[in-house]
């Protein structure tokens, strides 16, 4: 015998379709982004390693910009890598070296710090001296520096990180496009990617050189 109305019955399937609003449009979302930034972390972990990895490069080849970029790309292949895949690096390689993607900036030595300690090298150029007296501990006038600390190789990168889950991406940008104003964030961020940044500081290990360090 079929009941007439049973409002119990009505009641349940509103709940299940309240339900499932509520899934799609909160806790969907809220799980999504979680992940995504779990993800962030890892590639900002990553970049720190690479980072520190091109600073080491840079430091024996006496500020090399060239050799900073592919030891920062072999550190961040692994960002590029799936099973199987032989091409990481390669496309690793082509993000570093596109300005729009990768942003290496070195600040330290500074062109004053070869004003206080430079010296000329045998290619025309200019360096500072790898070796010294280490009682020597007198201060540039123009950089406030020693030249221990003009022997100090500072590099900072940007990178601009691609988001994995296309459901919470304009989320995450909309959510950090105010919270970094510089031309090259406002670049990722119309591209629908998130800027992420890592500095390192090592000792050079090689002369620094004006032409190398691009001052």
């Amino acid at each position: 015998m079929t009941c007439r109305p049973c409002p119990e019955r009505r009641a349940r399937g509103s709940a299940t379709v309240e339900f499932v609003i509520v899934a799609f449009a909160v806790l969907i979302p809220l799980v999504f982004g979680t992940v995504e930034i779990a993800l962030l972390g890892v590639a900002r972990h990553t970049l720190g390693l690479a980072t520190f990895m091109a600073a080491r490069a840079g430091a024996t080849a006496h500020g090399d910009r060239g050799a900073m970029q592919r030891s920062l790309a072999r550190g961040l292949a692994p960002l590029y890598a799936a099973r199987g895949d032989t091409q990481a690096y390669a496309r690793s390689l082509a993000d570093v070296l596109r300005p729009d993607r990768t942003r290496i900036e070195i600040w330290n030595p500074v062109a004053t710090s070869f004003a206080d300690f430079g010296v000329p090298d045998d290619g025309g150029g200019e360096r500072i001296p790898n070796v010294w007296r280490r009682s020597d501990t007198r201060v540039g006038a123009a950089s406030r520096q020693t030249i221990a600390e003009a022997n100090q190789l500072g590099v900072r990168v940007g990178i601009c990180r691609a988001l994995s889950l296309p459901i919470t991406a304009p989320l995450i940008v909309a959510g950090l496009r105010l919270t970094d104003t510089s031309p090259f964030a406002q670049g990722c961020y119309a591209a629908g990617r998130v800027p992420l940044y890592s500095r390192a500081l090592v000792h050079m290990h090689s002369d620094p050189q004006r032409a190398a360090l691009g001052l």
